[in-house]
């Protein structure tokens, strides 16, 4: 079946990729760091000063508490129900408590080879809760927040 995407080069669907990885887009990725792994929401949350890699955060189908055991680790992992966020289908808990390091090149050719990937973005005032929570995570390491502007 084509899509609309399917009538651009590959350089148009490359810039159009690079174009929707802006912080605050949610993607649809396989990660491998899960286990198993397996297809997960991520959020971009920043960008390294040279625009080389990102920063993300995962969506979570649910709280688990064998993961997050103690009340600060569970207070990382605000609930969002999927009301007014069309990334989500049901409710879920994003993973304030960790961040994950990609290459911007390789979400661009995730998105490049399905732009449908691309799932929507999060709400200003969303952000501004993600943002105060990975700010405020004792299990981040500061350097890592400075890299992604997210230390002040």
């Amino acid at each position: 079946m084509n899509t609309v995407a399917d009538a651009f080069g590959e350089e148009e669907r490359a810039r159009f990729a690079a174009d929707i990885i802006v912080i605050g887009v949610v993607i649809l990725v396989y990660v491998a760091d899960t286990k198993p792994p397996k297809e997960k929401r991520l959020i971009v949350v920043g960008e390294s000063y040279d625009h080389v890699s990102v920063a993300t955060v995962y969506i979570n189908t649910e709280l688990n508490t064998n993961v997050f055991p103690t009340k600060e680790l569970q207070s990382l992992n605000p609930e969002f129900t999927s009301d007014g966020r069309v990334y989500l289908k049901h409710k879920s808990h994003v993973d304030c408590s960790s961040l994950h390091v990609l290459r911007k090149e390789f979400l661009v050719s995730i998105i490049s080879a399905d732009p449908n990937r691309a799932l929507g973005n999060v709400s200003e005032d969303d952000f501004k809760i993600i943002r105060g929570l990975i700010k405020s995570a004792r299990t981040i390491k500061p350097s890592l927040k400075k890299t992604y502007g997210l230390f002040l």
